[in-house]
């Protein structure tokens, strides 16, 4: 049975963009996947379903897997 989706992710723009954009290499900029991220309706939604759900990888939300960690470690505190 496939995992189902969560309903905001058919409005984001990663899903209409080649998925290595959101996952650079080692030493590989981000920059070109936060810039669509910028643009896109949901990046609020997707960085919330990161957070939540412990993403380490890629870029989510317009964030970085550095960035996101320094959220996480925020939310704890509160």
């Amino acid at each position: 049975m496939p995992a189902l989706r969560p309903s905001w992710q058919k409005h984001a723009l990663c899903a209409k963009t080649d998925p290595e954009t959101f996952y650079p290499e080692r030493g590989q900029s981000s920059a070109p996947a936060e810039r669509i991220c910028r643009k896109c309706r949901v990046a609020a939604e997707c960085l919330d379903y990161a957070l939540a759900h412990g993403e380490r990888f890629g870029v989510w939300g317009g964030t970085s897997e550095r960035r996101r960690r320094r959220l996480a470690r925020i939310q704890q505190e509160f």
